[in-house]
């Protein structure tokens, strides 16, 4: 068996000659088949393919399970040898095994065939003979992935590019971030804006933030393993050149996205469109998107990372202002590497600024937030910082430590509500979604958050395909804009639902659930009147059971407390999720007229389609109450009702000044436990470790 040193230094590349003839090949073979008569070809079906093909696809995808480069690059080398017509699957495969970042996140490819056994336990001949087979072959290359040098990769992930290049092979997205991704690790630069300029002229690459962010990151010193995770302590020396090369990488990805992306319908015809509004110098609006429509790609908290760290290296105030206003926008709790980068920023103004800024010399996409404030202590006192500061829920008041505290000095979190073109985007898009069936733009098959694929949005007994959906939601709009002020919307469903997804349970909602919910905030609270929302079908005979009509009469009646409730029934074919959210928003922004939402439902498939610079998250955690259930209270005639409601601040990184108004600080909060749901995909959470309870840091400004 070869040894792992000398498996790894014999992983050549491939002789040019040869790469050469198989280009003649292919060339030649796609001739032969272009003048073939008869009718046009169809996708060619397994059987036909040639065994050599399948054999090849299946020995490099195998080598892909395994992570396994030398194997699968020696596979490749044969395959060209032999003039084995390679897929593009088999090249996209080729290039992510050398990025060899998918292994950590994914650990088998897309495609990759799974292991075949008996149910008794026994394998057969042809299944034990494949597998004897595959192990021999790794056992002759076994190389582990850290001994395989990012040179080397890039070299081999390179002449894959070249040849698919002269087989007029189109690259995805995903093959150009790996490309990138190589050329930023061993920092070839030129090589890696290349690889960008061509990504942006590909019709077929929907530029992402993963494509351009590892070259950010190098350029703000930052290097990568080979699974794609920082190594801090290999970081490179911070420039001013470089934080300035970072920035425009950051502008140019964003003039890059916001766009139609190639699966929208009138992809054309709308990038005709730029095309002229650009030679007419005419600045753009932001557009609505959806899958059709690509975002304004903005940064993540990791691209946020490294600029600070880099701006705090080099002390650039401005840049720093700008980025910490940025993450105040867009993070609502930051991480722990992120918090201490603020912390060391701070922790280090006590000669104030370095008065050089990269932002002299680049020009930054346009903010959408207001600036957070100086970042600079002008009488070079620096600042002082109190950490795992706790807080009063009821009142927001930081509790500083107590050796320092005073009467004098106290800080208390403020609400932060939407501005009111965030209001007027949200209720947009929510009558987008409702009339056109997507926002402007959006082909996805699917509405987001694992509820299936989008209704159809004909009409009934096939008629106009819209009509009847836009007169059922003119005559909601009417009712809701004549209907008395209210100050809660109740998801029926969802509270009829809680808790009921056990097997065998019925197909129509618990009745006497939402009732005693409805109760519950009736009698606590009789001056807000509540309208409760529930689709028309669970007010059928056909669904509904005896015994829960009398409840259904109670909730129509004006007997107390239901003379505060009005009960909507959305129609036949309507999501009723539309109309709550609808009446939720449609008053927002008026002081005197917030409605807050009472439902457990992290609404994803609406964040799906109306992510907009943060501001529906940011608006579930001023105006959702989530709810719950206790024991069930004999004197109350039903279950104990459990309501979380917002809190009376935002959880976020602010700017607030103390009491007396003389001192100012920002306030950072800390993870805690339960912060999975303050992200809509739900898979972001705390680290291990952190408290129950919610902790700040503040720096405080030193007088």
């Amino acid at each position: 068996m070869m040894g792992d040193t000398e498996a790894a230094s014999s992983l050549q590349r491939c002789d040019p000659r040869v790469i050469a003839g198989y280009v003649q090949f292919c060339h030649s073979a796609s001739a032969a088949d272009a003048n073939k008569p008869g009718k046009k070809r169809k996708k060619p079906r397994t059987k036909d393919i040639p065994p050599a093909v399948l054999e090849t696809r299946r020995k490099i995808q195998l080598c892909c399970r395994d992570n396994d480069l030398p194997l699968a690059i020696t596979t490749f080398h044969s395959a060209l040898q032999n003039n084995v017509k390679l897929e593009a699957q088999t090249f996209y495969i080729l290039l992510n095994l050398c990025d060899g970042t998918f292994a950590e996140r994914t650990g088998v490819h897309v495609g990759t065939p799974r292991a075949h056994t008996n149910p008794g336990g026994r394998d057969d001949d042809k299944t034990k003979s494949s597998r004897t087979i595959e192990k021999t072959d790794s056992q002759k290359t076994k190389v582990s992935p850290a001994q395989i040098s990012a040179e080397c990769r890039q070299g081999h992930a390179h002449q894959i590019h070249e040849l698919m290049s002269a087989l007029n092979i189109a690259l995805t997205e995903q093959a150009y971030t790996a490309l990138v991704r190589l050329a930023s690790r061993v920092g070839d630069y030129d090589s890696a804006e290349r690889y960008l300029d061509e990504a942006e002229r590909t019709q077929q690459c929907k530029v992402k933030l993963r494509m351009y962010s590892s070259l950010l990151r190098a350029y703000c010193g930052e290097l990568s393993d080979g699974d794609g995770v920082t190594d801090t302590s290999r970081q490179r020396s911070h420039s001013q050149e470089g934080l300035s090369k970072a920035l425009k990488v950051w502008k140019r990805m964003y003039d890059h996205s916001g766009g139609p992306s190639s699966g929208h319908p009138d992809y054309r015809a709308i990038k005709t469109a730029e095309e002229k509004a650009h030679a007419s110098a005419t600045e753009q609006p932001n557009q609505l998107f959806g899958e059709g429509i690509a975002p304004k790609i903005t940064l993540s908290e990791c691209e946020y990372s490294a600029i600070m760290s880099c701006a705090t290296s080099l002390r650039d105030a401005p840049v720093m202002e700008r980025i910490l206003s940025d993450l105040a926008e867009e993070v609502l709790v930051p991480g722990s590497k992120t918090t201490q980068m603020i912390i060391d920023w701070f922790a280090k103004d006590t000669t104030g600024s370095s008065g050089i800024s990269s932002l002299d010399q680049v020009t930054l996409p346009p903010r959408h937030s207001a600036s957070i404030g100086a970042v600079i202590n002008d009488n070079c006192q620096g600042w002082t910082i109190h950490r795992r500061c706790g807080i009063e829920s009821l009142s927001g008041e930081l509790k500083l430590p107590a050796k320092i505290s005073t009467e004098a000095t106290k800080f208390c979190l403020k609400p932060v509500e939407l501005v009111e073109r965030e209001w007027d985007a949200l209720r947009a898009m929510n009558s987008a979604i409702v009339l056109e069936g997507q926002v402007e733009g959006n082909v996805s098959k699917f509405q987001g958050g694992r509820k299936g694929k989008k209704r159809p949005r004909t009409g009934e007994g096939g008629g106009n395909k819209s009509q009847w959906r836009v007169d059922a939601w003119q005559r909601f709009e009417t009712f809701i804009e004549r209907h008395p002020p209210y100050g809660a919307v109740v998801d029926g469903a969802n509270v009829g639902y809680f808790d009921k997804n056990f097997h065998g349970s019925p197909k129509h909602v618990d009745y006497r659930q939402i009732d005693w919910l409805l109760r519950h905030m009736l009698e606590q609270e009789p001056h807000r009147h509540v309208i409760m929302f529930l689709h028309e079908r669970h007010f059928s005979s056909k669904l509904a059971p005896g015994w829960a009509f009398p409840i259904i009469d109670a909730w129509d009646s004006d007997r107390a407390p239901y003379s505060h409730l009005t009960v909507y029934r959305t129609p036949a074919g309507m999501n009723d999720d539309w109309y709550w959210m609808h009446a939720a928003l449609i008053n927002g922004g008026k002081a005197d007229k917030q409605v807050l939402a009472v439902t457990n439902d992290e609404m994803r498939d609406h964040h799906f389609q109306m992510l907009a610079h943060g501001s529906f998250l940011r608006w579930k955690e001023r105006h959702q109450i989530h709810f719950d259930f206790g024991p069930y209270r004999k004197q109350l005639g039903r279950q104990e009702v459990i309501l979380d409601y917002p809190s009376l601040y935002s959880r976020r990184i602010q700017r607030i000044m103390s009491d007396d108004g003389e001192g100012d600080a920002i306030v950072i909060p800390l993870p805690k436990k339960g912060d999975c749901n303050r992200f809509a995909d739900g898979l972001h959470i705390a680290e291990d470790g952190v408290p129950e309870e919610e902790t700040y840091t503040i720096i405080e400004r030193v007088k």
